[in-house]
């Protein structure tokens, strides 16, 4: 059932304390509930100097034009190559939504305007990590799964052993 009388609008900056909250609720929910101090810190320089540019959010409000979902999307740029001609590729970094609003559609009218965003600016391509809970929605959205596998190998100490 959808929510009555919400609307979809790009995010402010004075929306990124809701924004915080949003976001570190979907972390509680998928198992990181420690938060670093700065992690405040770092994610206001970057939604300050970035939203706009590389940065993309757009929020969900309730009738008193608070946040209840939140999208935000960054452009990652990569070198050109036959796939990319401009080398941007996007990525979804968050999508959240308040617990009370959940399976509502608030979610869905942010990430609609999110990736709306991308089409826009060119971007080509959009990937996302999803939790198994959004892979419908994602799916619903034209994602599919990429041809190539996706690994990841985290920062080593220095002087670590590299397996020569």
């Amino acid at each position: 059932m959808p929510v009555a009388r919400i609307d979809v609008r790009a995010a402010r900056r004075d929306d990124l304390p809701a924004i915080e909250q949003l976001v570190a609720g979907m972390f509680r929910d998928l198992g990181t509930a420690d938060r670093p101090a700065v992690w405040n810190a770092e994610l206001a320089q970057a939604f300050t100097e970035r939203l706009g540019r590389d940065i993309a959010a757009y929020v969900t409000v309730d009738q008193a034009d608070r946040p209840i979902a939140v999208a935000i999307g960054v452009v990652d740029h990569r070198l050109p190559s036959p796939r990319r001609l401009t080398g941007q590729i996007g990525y979804v970094e968050w999508l959240a939504t308040h617990a009370q609003y959940r399976r509502r559609g608030a979610a869905r009218l942010a990430l609609r305007e999110l990736l709306r965003w991308f089409d826009e600016h060119g971007i080509e391509a959009v990937d996302v990590h999803a939790s198994d809970a959004a892979v419908p929605l994602y799916t619903e959205l034209g994602f599919t799964a990429p041809r190539a596998t996706s690994l990841r190998r985290p920062r080593l100490e220095p002087g670590a052993d590299l397996g020569d």
